[in-house]
């Protein structure tokens, strides 16, 4: 996360050094650094900082989205998050889903990093994770988030040039998903018996792919290493499943790992 704000800090051309969470002179939430316009936040969503876009890209997997905005009064909405390609849509989360979507203040030590007196983040769990390379973009209803007025704002990403994600690797992981054994419709709350999918990609150093375990908990369809890229399908044999894919060079040396656990439908 140090890293995530440290590049958005970058990309807005901020300076100076890390202060206390208050504004400082001639910033506020609708300008939060010196020298950008003021925005009208009766009207406008405002500035936003968002993760992961090519300027600040993931690295081989991302199932989340987070967003920060220097503002306080924003509940969330029933609008729709979309992500799109150019095949059409890819996934999609309603903001009234409390499971995949949480809105929170942003605490002392962020506020300082970002440099702002006050604000919120968004953290959005995808029900499939994005696609590898930088060929998806973010659309947002504007009823995704709501400020205390009632009013309805505009200013969320609409359109491929708004926000357009990035999850860049040689190698890696995408559109991973959970489902029942009967269809491939993704699941939120999988457990015994289901099955999660991913599509894996092998590039660079990496070669070839190893899934392993440690608890038994996870067990592959077909073999559990692989030397092309492919769809993988693995059955849950616990609701408390873990497993790791290891990115393998020639050699069967590990150049990389992922890690996955039931953590991560379970926040």
């Amino acid at each position: 996360m140090k890293r995530l704000i440290a590049i958005l800090m970058v990309c807005l051309m901020l300076s100076g050094a890390a202060f206390a969470a208050e504004w400082a002179e001639g910033t506020s939430p609708e300008r939060p650094y010196a020298g950008v316009p003021a925005v009208d936040l009766e009207a406008q969503i405002g500035y936003m900082l968002n993760f992961p876009k090519p300027q600040n890209a993931a690295e081989h997997y991302c199932d989340t989205l987070y967003i920060y905005l220097p503002r306080e009064d924003l509940a969330l909405g029933n609008g729709r998050l979309t992500v799109m390609t150019e095949a059409g849509e890819w996934t999609g989360v309603s903001f009234a889903d409390a499971e995949r979507v949480r809105l929170y203040p942003l605490d002392e030590d962020t506020l300082a990093d970002v440099h702002w007196g006050g604000g919120v983040g968004v953290e959005v769990w995808l029900p499939v994770s994005l696609p590898l390379g930088d060929g998806a973009w973010i659309e947002m209803e504007d009823a995704c988030l709501t400020p205390e007025s009632g009013a309805r704002l505009e200013g969320l990403p609409k359109g491929a040039g708004q926000w357009r994600t990035a999850v860049l690797g040689e190698y890696g992981i995408s559109g991973l998903r959970f489902t029942r054994a009967s269809d491939d419709a993704p699941l939120s709350r999988p457990g015994a018996g289901d099955w999660v999918k991913f599509d894996l990609r092998l590039g660079g150093d990496a070669v070839m792919a190893a899934i392993e375990s440690a608890n038994g908990s996870v067990t592959c369809a077909e073999a559990d290493s692989f030397m092309a890229s492919g769809e993988v399908a693995l059955r849950l044999e616990s609701d408390d499943f873990e497993w790791t894919v290891y990115f393998l060079d020639e050699a069967g040396n590990a150049v990389d790992f992922l890690d996955f656990d039931a953590d991560m439908v379970r926040r």
